[in-house]
């Protein structure tokens, strides 16, 4: 570093040491001069350059669909006068270029195969040439061959899915489930693409601390070549203030044999839960089940089974059965 910081400023002093003398000044005028009249010059004869324009393929066939990912520039080799040529290099050309691919012959690749098909970019010569003007002649195009890989357009109906991330405030609960409206969506896009979609969802969007019933509209997450008929979804999200509230139940017996009898201890649990204030009176000790299975006993090791709780209103949260697990005896009949 220090080596190129001497030649540095080694340079730095011969050039402040160079004395320009009318001789010199003269010189350099002139060189300038004729600099300028041989590009010029150069300019105006007829030379051969490249350069890229942009390119548009138009798909109006209304059965099929473009799978690949196409060019989207073309390097033109073109023909003209240097000045021409010199433009369109600092100047890239701005409107793209517009292939409809109904007006240009697309061969398979393979015999007998209607998916993959491919077109050769000499045929575009004529309609480039024409977009030019006659100032320009284009002689080649890169690549010189475009491929396509088309599939049938379907559609279908499919439902809708918000992506949301939800947390609500302190002693919050949902009052509803989130509603989603539209809540399906007919897709249009590639076969093999809609064969396999289950859903449409929305794009990823967080709420924090919610504390009041809110709606929003959230946009559809885009899919390559799928086209959906709503461009935004509307959810609506209803929250309330909850309560923790309990009862004590009785504990069913369920796939008990003929020949024994069993007994619990205790024979009744408590369930606790949360509930929104406006359920809260709702909820009764008779939409509650809870049983033990028989067959469990053969599973037990330590003289408890489990209690399960097979019915409880949907709208409760948080449930807890105490005890989860409850001792027996069995007694066998005669």
């Amino acid at each position: 570093m220090d080596r190129l910081e001497k030649i540095r400023d080694w340079l730095r002093d011969r050039i402040k040491n160079i004395k320009f003398g009318r001789d010199t000044v003269i010189f350099l005028f002139f060189l300038a001069l004729s600099t300028v009249f041989w590009l010029f010059n150069q300019l105006s004869k007829d030379t051969t350059a490249d350069f890229s324009v942009r390119v548009r393929f138009k798909n109006d066939v209304p059965d099929r669909v473009i799978l690949n990912d196409l060019p989207e520039h073309l390097i033109l080799q073109a023909k003209g006068q240097g000045y021409t040529l010199m433009k369109y290099k600092l100047k890239p050309y701005v409107k793209p270029l517009e292939v409809d691919l109904r007006s240009f012959p697309l061969r398979p690749v393979e015999s007998g195969n209607n998916r993959v098909f491919y077109l050769l970019t000499s045929y575009l010569r004529g309609m480039v040439n024409d977009r030019m003007g006659r100032s320009l002649d284009v002689t080649g195009i890169r690549p010189d061959t475009l491929y396509f890989v088309f599939d049938s357009l379907i559609k279908r109906k499919l439902p809708v899915f918000p992506d949301v991330k939800i947390t609500l405030a302190r002693q919050f609960i949902f009052k509803e489930p989130i509603h989603v409206d539209p809540d399906t969506v007919m897709a249009s896009g590639p076969a093999a693409l809609l064969d396999t979609l289950k859903s449409i969802t929305t794009k990823h969007a967080e709420f924090n601390e919610v504390a009041e019933s809110f709606e929003t509209l959230l946009p559809v997450q885009s899919l390559k070549n799928v086209k959906v008929t709503a461009g935004k979804i509307k959810i609506k999200v209803e929250v309330e203030q909850f309560t923790e509230a309990g009862f004590e139940i009785p504990v069913e017996e369920i796939n008990v044999p003929d020949s024994v009898r069993l007994f619990l201890f205790p024979a009744r649990v408590k369930v606790t839960f949360h509930v929104g204030l406006s359920r809260y009176k709702k909820v009764l000790p008779e939409l509650f089940t809870a049983q033990v299975d028989y067959k469990d006993v053969a599973k037990d090791r330590s003289g408890k089974i489990r209690v399960y709780l097979v019915q409880k209103p949907d709208y409760i949260e948080s449930v807890r059965i105490d005890p989860s697990r409850v001792e027996y005896l069995i007694e066998k009949i005669r």
